[in-house]
């Protein structure tokens, strides 16, 4: 994520000096550490799915579900 902001903010900064400007070098930091964050979700942020039917077997209250017994069983 450093090499990001130090990349696009030198760009930036480049940028600054040729142009005779003050804000194109904070918009190159901004724009840096955002790609970089982007691209470490993108790597690693997805968790796969669970395997199953997607149910957990809770209730919304956080408790668990009542056994499930057979129709004249308890």
């Amino acid at each position: 994520m450093l090499s990001g902001i130090i990349v696009w903010g030198g760009a930036g900064l480049l940028l600054d000096r040729w142009w005779d400007t003050r804000f194109v070098a904070l918009i190159g930091v901004v724009l840096g550490l955002t790609v970089a964050i982007y691209l470490v979700v993108v790597k690693y942020g997805a968790l796969p799915p669970a395997e199953g039917n997607g149910r957990t077997g809770s209730t919304r209250g956080g408790r668990g579900s009542p056994p499930r017994t057979q129709k004249g069983q308890r």
